[in-house]
């Protein structure tokens, strides 16, 4: 039982990391996304140094565990490689459109950011054992479990299966 009790908690805390980091991207990106290309893919690149790694760090600083290395960082990059180029394939082309685009660019980024963050408290829960197999599991799992169904809006994870996942994926 306190070992929910430390994933309760665990949960709450990534969750509110996750939210608010998404949240930024979203703004951020939405506002790039007047600029319209390159620029919308210049921040693409642009956020792994001001969101994803620092996220990914906050979260792995709730289990006392150091910053993430290059070697770490790898398994985790292709897990997502199918929303990195569905994100870039949906939400640039969507994002050249004007007005809507810029709607689909920060809709795209607050859709990265969450299923990032939820890969990472995942795999924050198994400290520094971070494997290509493991990683590939998390995502698709969180894929499954989060679906984004529905192109024209975000649907924000829903906390208790938030947390339930985290429950799961911690075995």
């Amino acid at each position: 039982m306190s070992q929910e009790i430390n994933i309760s908690n665990f949960a709450a805390k990534t969750y509110r990391i996750i939210d608010g980091k998404a949240n930024s991207n979203s703004l951020i990106q939405g506002i790039i996304g007047l600029g319209g290309f390159p620029y919308t893919l210049l921040t693409d690149g642009a956020v792994v140094f001001t969101h994803y790694s620092p996220m990914l760090n906050e979260i792995r600083a709730l289990m006392n565990l150091g910053p993430i290395t290059k070697e770490m960082f790898k398994p985790i990059f292709l897990s997502v490689s199918d929303e990195i180029l569905s994100d870039i394939l949906f939400g640039k082309v969507l994002a050249q459109i004007p007005l809507i685009g810029v709607y689909f660019n920060a809709l795209c980024a607050k859709t990265m950011t969450w299923r990032l963050g939820m890969l990472y408290s995942a795999l924050t829960l198994h400290g520094e054992d971070i494997g290509d197999e493991k990683t590939k599991k998390f995502a698709r799992r969180i894929r499954e479990t989060f679906p984004q169904k529905d192109v024209k809006k975000f649907i924000e994870p829903d906390y208790d299966k938030f947390q339930q996942l985290l429950i799961e994926l911690q075995k």
